[in-house]
């Protein structure tokens, strides 16, 4: 009778522990990983420059222009992060398709890509913000091509004359 007794205590006890460390009355260190003790930084306007930067350097992109200089001042300048630059036409469709493989091994995700005419199209998201990456293939030989990649926080709000050149045409 002890031992019925005896394991229908334990029983019941195995129950409770059960369903309150399913409830997180009991701590459980060994299947619920640990919060991290910092937050994840903000992906803010220059974080998201600084990566782009990164991206097209460690794809073969030479240095590019950053500024938005000659465009329409305004609040909507603190959410777009461009980058633009001119590459050689042997390496540019290289350089800007190893750009865009960089920028997808950081966890920005393909939202549509295609080509028309002689523009490659790429656009990528991550974090509330659209990546839009453009190679432009000139014509002629010897010529040159450019490559952008601009970045745009999600709810920005573009001027007329400039959304065009952002947003994606499909």
């Amino acid at each position: 009778m002890r031992r019925s007794r005896t394991a229908a205590v334990v029983a019941v006890a195995a129950g409770l522990m059960t369903a309150t460390a399913g409830c997180g009355l009991i701590e459980d260190s060994e299947g619920v990983p640990a919060p991290s003790p910092d937050p994840a930084p903000p992906f803010a306007a220059q974080t998201v420059a600084d990566e782009i930067a990164g991206f097209a350097r460690a794809g073969g992109l030479p240095p590019g222009d950053t500024s938005t200089a000659g465009l329409p001042k305004g609040a909507w300048q603190k959410c777009v992060a461009p980058w633009k630059g001119d590459v050689p036409e042997a390496d540019g469709a290289d350089a800007f398709e190893a750009t865009v493989l960089r920028s997808r091994q950081h966890d920005w995700e393909i939202v549509s890509s295609h080509a028309e005419h002689e523009v490659t199209y790429r656009t990528l998201a991550k974090r509330g913000w659209k990546l839009y990456a453009r190679h432009h293939a000139a014509e002629g030989s010897g010529a040159g091509r450019t490559v952008s990649l601009t970045a745009v926080e999600d709810g920005c709000r573009l001027p007329a004359r400039i959304r065009g050149d952002y947003e994606d045409p499909a």
